[in-house]
């Protein structure tokens, strides 16, 4: 199910490096039907939240494709990217793709009850998730690798809890209560990261995510969408201790870096030795990958890998030829027929 030499790559990769060829993402239409149980669920809530439903179902979609270059399959529990507010007390709406967190810190003087709470571990959404992974590890049996949750950190995590726009008024207001509240809830974060990697880990799988990196340690992606909202003076200021708390139990890192606004902070990324790679996200409307070589070449040249996601065949051919294969992971739209044809496709690539 996976290609021998994948995680070989994608080591390699980590250090900018290629053994073969540069770990490439591909996609192949579905083989096969889907033969997953079907909800019979009174609310979307009950949906996501049942843990049995959620495995079978992925487990299922999986059956259904065949994998081709670096691409694997992999079951990562989700409720939706907010599961970290909820240490702290958010509650989640649920929709039928995603969910969102209703904020509880509604005066600047909660930022002080925030911080003296503790992440609580015990509420049903993180309780779902580590079932969830439990489950999956116990029916994988060769068959999928089991990742983990989507966790968002520091200053994303203030703002589900507050609401971003109140979150600036309050860096402007009470900065100094912001700055403590930004730290308490990324120890939190780096609790729940410790949490589900030892979960995984002890099942015998590498360390990966909803960015299906692979690494045998502690791996992940931080990433600070809120900070497209302020200068990159207070972003060095406030924000980045944080993201650097987030980091120190990792040994891979990939920075999920999502759209042209932030941008401005890609310099402030650079500067960070222990950082690995960049995943620059371009967004809707504003590619193709190959309009945005010399930010790859900015992030390869200060010694970091990066991730591209070209929009098709004659993109990836263009950024690859144009900054070379050593530090590039390829991940690529385009979904072929086959693996075969997938296969032909790399073949004339490399």
């Amino acid at each position: 199910m996976m290609n021998e030499k994948t995680p070989q790559r994608f080591e390699a990769w980590w250090h900018g490096e290629i053994i073969d060829r540069p770990p490439v993402s591909l996609a192949v239409k579905p083989a096969r039907p889907f033969r997953g149980p079907e909800s019979r669920h009174a609310t979307l809530r009950e949906r996501w939240l049942d843990a049995e439903f959620q495995v079978d179902s992925a487990i299922a979609w999986i059956e259904r494709l065949d994998f081709a270059g670096d691409s694997f399959p992999i079951f990562c529990p989700n409720v939706g990217p907010e599961i970290t507010a909820t240490l702290f007390g958010c509650e989640l709406e649920f929709g039928e793709h995603t969910s969102w967190s209703h904020p509880v810190i509604k005066e600047p003087e909660d930022w002080e009850r925030l911080v003296a709470t503790p992440p609580n571990f015990d509420n049903i959404y993180w309780k779902t998730v580590e079932r969830m992974t439990e489950l999956a590890t116990e029916r994988c049996g060769g068959r999928y690798v089991v990742g983990m949750t989507d966790l968002h950190g520091n200053y994303d995590i203030l703002a589900g809890l507050r609401d971003p726009e109140m979150l600036c008024l309050d860096l402007l207001d009470c900065p100094d209560l912001v700055r403590r509240a930004g730290h308490h809830v990324s120890e939190g974060f780096v609790e729940a990261f410790r949490r589900a990697y030892r979960q995984v880990s002890a099942a015998g799988h590498p360390a990966t995510c909803w960015t299906p990196f692979l690494h045998r340690g502690p791996a992940y992606i931080p990433s600070c969408d809120f900070w497209c909202m302020v200068s990159a003076d207070m972003a060095r200021e406030f924000i980045l201790p944080d993201i650097l708390l987030e980091m120190q139990p990792l040994e891979r890192s990939i920075f999920h870096l999502d759209g042209p606004q932030a941008l401005k902070h890609l310099d402030l990324l650079l500067e960070i030795p222990q950082l690995g790679a960049v995943q620059w996200v371009y967004g809707a409307g504003q590619g193709p990958a190959a309009r945005w070589i010399d930010v790859y070449r900015r992030i390869l040249k200060a010694g970091k890998s990066v991730q591209v996601f070209a929009q098709s065949l004659e993109d990836a051919r263009t950024v690859l030829d144009a900054v070379g294969p050593r530090g590039v992971w390829l991940a690529i739209s385009h979904s072929f027929d086959s693996v075969a044809d997938a296969d032909a496709y790399l073949g004339g690539l490399m």
